[in-house]
């Protein structure tokens, strides 16, 4: 039964492409791609001649009955825009499809950005929370990152030139970030790595293009300051309607899923003002 190839291709840097991964994309009869344009650069430099099919409809939707009636037949190679498929791209869905119908799927290991820029931020590899590309919606960004950040880890995102101003001002505000790594076009000529104020990197990156990967790492578990005002709130509401502390701060607990202590820490915060 054929075979689908999960390939890894370069980040930037068409050198970075392996000998393996130039040996099955040279043997198989079909690639699919995520943008077929650019992956036509790849496959010209090495000048490969397999079948290149977009992931994508013209209606923007997945190629899927396409590309299941294909690997029926015929091995298939995987590959996005660039580095690794599966992280932050719709590899996923064909990866379950293939395995759905009995295909063998084969990793073709490559570049990927994420382990890259984090190879150089100087972090400590105990692990990490990776988040990919952020939602668009502010309580959906801040409801993400405040649970990333219980987890005690450094946090990585990534992120494109229409955004990097705002989500780095977002960092700033809403978690209080002081210090950032932020990796911008990693292995293209125009490669910089940064690590150092968050005030300096809005300097520095500002309407700047290219495509961005920002590491972070919270040394004190710190939420969302709208978040923080919302439940500081409550507490002084309730605080004076004299509702007991215990009670109110175990109501806040089970509201926000927010470790205890924190919220203790506020509390007696906001009762030692109230007295003074």
């Amino acid at each position: 039964m054929p075979s689908l190839y999960i390939v890894g291709t370069p980040i930037g840097n068409l050198e970075d492409l392996t000998f393996r991964a130039k040996k099955i994309l040279s043997e198989v009869e079909y690639i699919f791609s995520e943008d077929t344009r650019v992956t036509k650069k790849l496959l010209d430099r090495y000048d490969i001649k397999s079948k290149l099919i977009s992931i994508y409809k013209p209606n923007k939707t997945l190629n899927t009955s396409s590309f299941i009636n294909i690997l029926e037949k015929n091995n298939i190679a995987f590959i996005t825009d660039a580095g690794t498929p599966g992280i932050s791209d719709p590899a996923s869905e064909f990866v379950k499809l293939a395995r759905n119908h009995g295909h063998k799927i084969i990793s073709i290991p490559g570049v990927s950005a994420l382990t890259s820029a984090f190879s150089v931020s100087g972090f400590e590899s105990k692990g990490l929370t990776f988040l990919g590309f952020l939602p668009k919606g502010l309580n959906q960004k801040i409801n993400i990152i405040n649970k990333a950040i219980e987890i005690f880890l450094p946090i990585v995102i990534y992120e494109s030139p229409k955004r990097i101003n705002e989500t780095l001002e977002f960092l700033k505000k809403e978690f209080g970030i002081e210090k950032i790594f932020v990796a911008k076009e990693l292995t293209k000529f125009y490669e910089n790595i940064f690590y150092g104020k968050i005030d300096d990197a809005i300097k520095e990156f500002s309407n700047k293009k290219g495509e961005f990967v920002l590491i972070f790492y919270p040394e004190k578990p710190k939420y969302s300051n709208s978040l923080m005002k919302k439940y500081d709130k409550i507490l002084i509401d309730g605080y004076r309607k004299g509702i007991k502390g215990k009670e109110l701060l175990q109501l806040i607990v089970d509201l926000s899923g927010i470790n205890k202590s924190i919220i203790y820490d506020r509390w007696l915060h906001i009762k030692d003002k109230d007295e003074k």
